[in-house]
């Protein structure tokens, strides 16, 4: 039988546990803060000395709850940890499962993939200056509108939470009076040094032109003035995209899957 997941609520005791690798926990590290917080659900287990050996967040801000079970290579614990939690588990959810993970779930829930993704983590800040980004520019709520219809167009299906606006780190390109480029952030927290970007996309007629490295570039740079890691997550076969990241100096350190899971209906 497995063990019982734990429900954790001491932040202090979560950002012990996620800052042993704080690049592969950046979300969560992120995902402390006031602003994120009253939407999350931890879940771990603890060793015969009581201290936590494996940790999950259970992200409920979005429409569809997102799991989060990340981890280093040796995943005994982690395992163990999905093993534990799975009745506890609202479903659908939407999960980033380090690899070998998904098994777990066996055939009491079905799986949709949605791919491996990589994550990155910016190591080299030069690099930024080197970027042109003299004609990017904020992005402010009242733009809200039009920040939603280029999405609609030249990112159909992602995710944007406009309270990310709040933040004041979502930028844009603009050519001939239309918004061609952005770039944004997913997690951003001052108070735990991190954040996340997303939401970065150019209009399908301007790709090819660097736009998304120049509104990245200018990102990067705003936020360095608040955190100190920054990071972003991106899907292993979008090969143009890693290659302008790692031209901005991002480096890969980790990989794990991306699937929505929804439990089966208990047999008659």
């Amino acid at each position: 039988m497995p063990r019982q997941a734990i429900r954790v609520d001491d932040k202090a005791e979560i950002e012990r546990f996620v800052r042993r690798d704080p690049a592969l926990h950046l979300y969560e590290l992120g995902d402390l803060d006031p602003f994120f917080w009253p939407h999350t659900t931890w879940l771990g287990l603890r060793d015969e000395r009581g201290e936590l050996s494996a940790l999950a967040l259970l992200y409920t801000g979005t429409t569809l709850p997102t799991l989060l079970a990340l981890g280093g290579p040796d995943g005994g614990a982690r395992r163990d940890l999905v093993d534990a939690m799975l009745e506890r588990l609202p479903s659908p959810i939407y999960a980033h499962l380090s690899p070998g993970l998904l098994g777990r779930f066996g055939s009491a829930w079905s799986a949709e993939p949605h791919g491996r993704h990589l994550k990155m983590v910016h190591r080299h800040r030069a690099r930024l200056d080197d970027v042109d980004t003299e004609q990017v520019q904020p992005l402010h709520g009242e733009q809200l509108d039009e920040i939603q219809a280029f999405y609609a167009r030249a990112y159909p299906g992602n995710w944007f939470d406009a309270r990310m606006l709040q933040t004041g780190h979502y930028v844009g390109l603009w050519q001939a009076g239309s918004l061609v480029s952005v770039a944004g952030v997913h997690v951003f927290s001052p108070r735990y040094g991190v954040a996340a970007l997303g939401n970065i996309t150019t209009a399908p007629e301007c790709r090819g032109r660097g736009l998304a490295r120049r509104v990245t570039a200018a990102l990067c740079r705003g936020l360095y003035r608040e955190v100190e890691l920054i990071g972003l997550n991106v899907k292993a076969d979008n090969v143009s995209a890693i290659a302008c990241y790692e031209r901005l100096g991002f480096a890969t350190i980790g990989e794990y899957d991306e699937v929505a899971l929804t439990r089966r209906p208990a047999s008659a």
